[in-house]
């Protein structure tokens, strides 16, 4: 059985506008302070538990390697970077967007239109980016079969490997799925009348966030 934990990274500063009403999608400043928690009680978790994978993957966005790193280090772990986990790439020229020209593009993609548009000359089509991320998730599943691997991730990543491994309709992924920090999604992958068939084992478990309050 191949065991797959999508984990999303810590809250990070490019998960909030700016206080000018503008905003910075290139992750420069990483996780929060409250993300840093996030990742600590996380970490504190999974040592209670005594779990182990057999390989850790990270995407190279700074707040998705902070998250691996904290989480990591007290395991012993060095989690190997991966660039194709990545969020949607905003490219070098999208230091600072008005929100509202943000919030209004992402608005038509959810309505179903903008998939093949960039937000700047730089930046990956919505297109691209899921292209890439089901290259990716299928890639890591078939790379490590039989195994059990953890991807400190993002939530579009997350969201888009229901459409991956159930074939949930593209829509329902981007409009129904909204994934929490430092949350773990478990994917198992198993093989039924010689086909491969993946099963949600669990969805937006944050059971050590929820415990601290």
């Amino acid at each position: 059985m191949t065991t797959l934990w999508l984990i999303r990274h810590g809250e990070a500063h490019v998960n909030q506008p700016n206080p000018d009403g503008t905003y910075s999608p290139i992750d420069r400043r990483g996780l929060t302070e409250r993300g840093v928690e996030q990742a600590i009680l996380l970490r504190d978790r999974l040592v209670r538990d005594d779990v182990r994978p057999d390989a850790v993957i990270t995407s190279s966005f700074l707040r998705a390697q902070q998250t691996a790193s904290i989480v990591c280090e007290r395991l012993g772990i060095e989690p190997q970077i991966s660039h194709e986990v990545q969020e949607w790439r905003p490219g070098n020229d999208a230091e600072v967007i008005p929100m509202g020209e943000a919030l209004e593009s992402w608005n038509r993609i959810l309505a179903g239109g903008d998939h093949n548009v960039r937000l700047t000359p730089g930046s990956e089509s919505h297109n691209e980016f899921l292209l890439r991320a089901d290259r990716a998730l299928a890639e890591i599943a078939n790379d490590h079969a039989d195994r059990t691997v953890w991807v400190f991730t993002h939530g579009g990543v997350i969201g888009r490997s229901f459409v991956t491994f159930l074939d949930l309709p593209p829509q329902r992924s981007l409009l129904g799925i909204r994934s929490r920090h430092t949350s773990i999604t478990e994917w198992r992958r198993t093989v039924e009348l010689d086909e491969p068939t993946w099963q949600l084992s669990r969805y937006n478990d944050v059971t050590h966030l929820d415990a601290a309050r």
